[in-house]
């Protein structure tokens, strides 16, 4: 039996931790509002419509 048993929650909580940390970075790198285009209705309309953007 292992002496560290106990402790084994410890280093899956930080494991975790460290998912969570690095799943909101790519979020914030690939997803974040940085790369959002501009969607107003004058943008949304004129791509329905297939007239050009003035």
């Amino acid at each position: 039996m292992s002496i560290r048993k106990p402790l084994l929650w410890r280093e899956i909580a930080l494991l975790l931790a460290a998912k969570v940390l690095a799943l909101a970075c790519l979020y914030l790198l690939f997803f974040g509002p940085a790369h959002r285009p501009l969607a107003d209705t004058a943008v949304v309309s004129a791509h329905l419509l297939g007239r050009a953007h003035p």
